[in-house]
């Protein structure tokens, strides 16, 4: 069977793949607990972009399934072994500083730029045109090909859990929420709880009364709110503006009935690699250790700044790299203070080599001795597969016929949902050329990049279901 396409053909595909795609970033599919209800697990938005690509499947000839709002499918072939195709739905919250609004899609420049472009629905949408395509050429696959679509990935994962205690589990397949050529490998993932309560200030000549920063642990965090009140808040106001003018960030300060009110804003990134982000979140704790706040209020947070200022666990004293997948990586998603009550909320990614019995103990000693609680919310282990595995050579030779390169099998930082199969790895959609922007203001994806991972797409569902 020919794999080919005239220009036409190829043209009325990136059209379809655009129209299609667009519509989907218009979808807000960020949780929201203000609209979970039954058939709903995760909000409106969610479930919105769920029951619009389980149409899209249907008009395109295929099965569909929604299964109970956490998840759905669409399936398309016959046969015992099913292949699966895993990607999400949700997206992490839009955020501010864009040049347009992040759920008004838009075409510049060859890219498609909405929250959710790269992360993960331009991806899920180029697995869908790679069915599509082959389902209109006419291609019979002897096996099944479901692909998956997940709706609380940027959070818990509740919807892989429920999704395969209902669902059966593909005897292989892959996830596109990566990078290609191919990935062998993916760090382990922890996210923690850290919390502090803190003597009161009453009394005390300036006071802090909220302090808020971030809102998803897998982000770097973009803005920073605190407010102040008590004496010289003039000062305080004219040394937070010599700090923002001093510094990497943006930021301004408002005195108002005798409360100051201060926000920082800094870069967001994929909490995977911390350094392609400025924190908000550190830039306002620095500025705070700058300040005459209570002792014990001052002395937590100066131990906040001390122990996770740098990105590796240099001062955690749990640093650990390996050659296959990198370094440790220690992310403040969000840090909060209100009520006398510090808290945080860590993301830290370890190599495949590592293990959380190593570090755990340290990381939780070095913050019960300031007087925190640590409590671990969720762990996925690190996954593995040696590279000349026949999975990962498939799929890379696919990938190397298609580019005309001799690349080789890469590990990644991220969490994907190759985690969730028992046999399946991350295999695109980004390509190495291509600056990640998942998580960052004006995310966006490369038009044509999508057009080609499709194609590859098209040849490992081919290869595989056959």
């Amino acid at each position: 069977m020919s794999l080919t396409l005239s220009e036409t053909s190829l043209n009325e595909l990136k059209s379809y793949y655009i129209d299609k795609l667009k519509t989907l970033l218009a979808i807000e599919s960020t949780y929201d607990e203000g609209t979970i209800s039954d058939g709903q697990p995760f909000g409106e938005g969610i479930q919105e972009a769920l029951q619009y690509m389980l149409a899209l499947g249907e008009e395109s000839g295929f099965q569909s399934k929604n299964v109970d709002g956490y998840a759905g499918h669409i399936e398309w072939g016959n046969g015992e072994d099913l292949i699966g195709i895993l990607g999400h739905l949700d997206v992490v919250p839009g955020g501010e500083g864009w040049t347009h609004p992040p759920f008004e899609p838009y075409v510049e420049d060859g890219k498609i730029f909405a929250r959710g472009a790269q992360d993960d629905k331009g991806p899920v949408m180029a697995a869908f045109l790679a069915m599509k395509w082959l389902h209109e050429l006419g291609f019979q696959p002897k096996k099944r090909i479901r692909l998956i679509m997940g709706t609380d990935e940027e959070r818990d994962w509740q919807c892989m859990n429920y999704y395969f205690k209902q669902e059966e589990m593909p005897s292989i397949g892959f996830s596109p929420d990566s990078s290609f050529p191919v990935t062998h490998a993916e760090k382990g993932l922890v996210d923690i709880e850290v919390t502090n309560s803190i003597e009161s200030e009453e009394g005390h000549a300036l006071q802090l009364v909220t302090f808020h920063a971030g809102e998803r642990l897998n982000m770097v965090p973009y803005r920073a709110n605190a407010t102040l009140t008590g004496e010289s808040l003039h000062n305080v106001q004219e040394n937070f503006l010599d700090y923002i003018e001093a510094s990497d960030f943006n930021g301004t300060a408002q005195l108002e009935d005798e409360r100051l009110h201060l926000t920082l804003t800094g870069e967001s990134a994929h909490a995977q690699e911390p350094n392609d982000g400025r924190s908000a979140w550190l830039g306002m704790v620095e500025f705070l250790c700058l300040l005459p706040l209570a002792p014990s209020l001052k002395e937590s947070l100066t131990a906040q700044h001390r122990l996770f200022k740098d990105t590796r666990g240099e001062a955690l004293e749990i640093r650990s790299e390996d050659e296959m997948s990198g370094p440790l990586t220690v992310n403040v998603g969000y840090g909060t203070y209100e009520n006398n009550s510090l808290n945080l909320g860590v993301n830290i990614r370890y190599p495949v080599t590592d293990t959380l019995e190593r570090w755990e103990p340290t990381f939780r000693e070095q913050l019960q001795s300031l007087g925190y609680d640590v409590h671990i919310r969720e762990h996925l282990a690190p996954i593995y597969f040696e590279k000349d595995h026949p999975l990962v050579q498939q799929l890379l030779d696919i990938y190397n016929k298609h580019t005309g390169e001799d690349a080789v099998p890469e590990s990644i930082g991220g969490a994907t949902y190759a985690r969730a199969l028992d046999q399946g790895v991350a295999y695109g959609a980004m390509f190495p050329h291509h600056k990640s922007t998942a998580h960052q203001v004006d995310e966006h994806v490369s038009i044509d990049d999508m057009m080609k991972a499709a194609f590859i797409y098209a040849e490992a569902i081919y290869t595989l279901a056959n």
